[in-house]
């Protein structure tokens, strides 16, 4: 049994496919390139918007700052109400909390817009600590990440579960020593995750609050 959470953020909490689809086709657009190249770049959500960039557009040829931009340029700051949390995300983490469940964030996205998308959803209490990519030197799929929320917490991998929605969430957890559960309403496929073999595999925040109960008392 597991007494701590580890939560990924985009895909699994909050529902950001919107914000992000518009940001790349604004992007795209100021490139000059045509919509298919972001069925690539979705495939790259869960990294780092500098990772995904870097994945889809090296062999594009295209210069690496040049995508930062056009993707920044974006006014995201307009259009948040395209994220949003999945339907039953937000009782869940009510649920969880009452039940003294210590939990964390381990996510792709940037310290900023994570603490502007907390404070929105009013969710800045249910989590003991959050790592993003400026608080490490390696993110996902590289199991800094949890190796800091296992110390914050001084417990053993085996006494936490990772809960994200792609293969980057799953293989973090795997070279942390950590379990995981996998929801198929984010970014990657069941398929996809099935091939990391994590503990479970959910299709909705209903069945995953089952799993949860019984895989954390």
């Amino acid at each position: 049994m597991m007494k701590y959470i580890a939560w990924d953020f985009d895909g699994t909490l909050a529902d950001s496919r919107p914000l992000i689809r518009a940001g790349m086709s604004h992007a795209l657009k100021a490139l000059g390139l045509p919509e298919t190249v972001a069925i690539d770049w979705l495939a790259c959500v869960g990294l780092p918007v500098e990772e995904g960039i870097i994945k889809t557009f090296t062999p594009l040829g295209l210069k690496v700052e040049d995508v930062v931009k056009a993707y920044r340029s974006y006014p995201y700051a307009e259009h948040l109400d395209l994220i949003h949390p999945f339907e039953g995300a937000h009782s869940l983490l009510v649920e969880l909390q009452a039940r003294g469940i210590p939990m964390s964030l381990a996510t792709s996205k940037r310290r900023i817009p994570l603490e502007r998308e907390l404070k929105r959803f009013g969710w800045e209490s249910f989590f003991d600590i959050y790592v993003t990519p400026d608080d490490v030197q390696a993110p996902k799929p590289n199991p800094e990440s949890l190796n800091l929320i296992t110390r914050h917490f001084g417990c053993a991998p085996a006494d936490i579960v990772m809960v994200g929605d792609t293969t980057y969430d799953l293989l973090m957890a795997q070279q942390a020593g950590v379990p995981s559960i996998a929801v198929t309403y984010g970014f990657h496929t069941r398929e996809q995750l099935n091939h990391e073999r994590p503990l479970a595999i959910v299709n909705s925040i209903e069945d995953l609050r089952d799993v949860l109960r019984a895989y954390v008392p």
